[in-house]
């Protein structure tokens, strides 16, 4: 993966020559499905990220990071029901936030590997029922949970400028 950051948020986000790489660290996130650069800097900007799947380029949308003006919240409140067994139903809020446009859902074992990640509009995610899923970053059908094992549920709620407005993150017991 490769970052690139503009110098001010007063440019055409989406001219790709208003753009400058940046060497940042980066971190495997849920066991290398995912990949996060850890920008150290308050001040607030716009970014790009590319990055190379089965010999292909691609570039993400410009993300405005947003720091100091609208920090992430972060809680553990969502509401986990069982309306079929081991197909958990998660239930969130969006706690006061007014611009979420859309929703990341991971599921996770204990040692935080991925298990399954998807996108949504919608306030709800059943595991693994696809009916409201807009995007799904899966390879293939993640596999069942089983009984009386832990996971974890991430959720990050997104703004339509790509920041990250709300994280939720709880530990969970199949049943």
């Amino acid at each position: 993966m490769l970052y690139y950051e503009a110098d001010s948020l007063n440019i055409d986000e989406n001219d790709f020559t208003n753009y400058k790489r940046i060497v940042l660290a980066e971190t495997a996130v849920f066991t290398q499905k995912l990949s996060r650069f850890s920008q150290l800097n308050s001040e607030e900007f716009w970014c790009v990220v590319t990055y190379l799947t089965h010999g292909k380029m691609h570039k993400s949308n410009p993300i405005r990071l947003k720091n100091e003006t609208k920090p992430i919240n972060w809680t553990n409140e969502v509401k986990i029901e069982y309306p079929t067994t081991l197909k958990p139903k998660f239930t969130w809020s969006d706690f006061d936030i007014t611009d979420n446009e859309f929703y990341f859902q991971v599921i996770s074992d204990r040692d935080d590997d991925s298990i399954s990640g998807t996108y949504s509009y919608d306030h709800f995610f059943q595991y693994y029922n696809t009916t409201n899923i807009v995007l799904n970053i899966n390879t293939a059908t993640p596999k069942d949970l089983v009984v009386d094992d832990t996971y974890n549920f991430t959720l990050m709620a997104v703004s339509a400028d790509n920041w990250v407005n709300l994280r939720i993150q709880k530990s969970f017991v199949a049943e």
